[in-house]
């Protein structure tokens, strides 16, 4: 399978691995899918209103986040990843 990234996409995967948060732009890649192969599987259904307001306000995030990221404001990679799984940790357990 070939997949052509956006600008933006390639700009944050390589900002990635430059900063030392990940040996290459695959392993940044798969970290995210597995994160959203998580996030995903917690879900019932896109139709639960939650998880549309959930979609929206972390599309919005992304969005700031890529702007910071132009003016040179950003974060850890480690620091990122660790907090985003902690939340789908805590999501789990309050499934459970």
């Amino acid at each position: 399978m070939s997949i052509v990234l956006s600008p933006e996409q390639a700009e944050v995967l390589e900002l990635l691995v430059k900063r030392g948060g990940y040996d290459s732009v695959e392993v940044a890649i798969d970290t995210a899918l597995g994160l959203l192969a998580d996030e995903v599987s917690l879900q019932d259904s896109a139709e639960n209103p939650e998880y549309v307001a959930w979609v929206a306000e972390t599309r919005q995030k992304i969005e700031d986040g890529l702007e910071q990221s132009k003016q040179g404001d950003y974060l850890d990679a480690e620091v990122v990843i660790d907090r985003l799984r902690d939340k789908v940790k805590a999501a789990r357990e309050a499934e459970a």
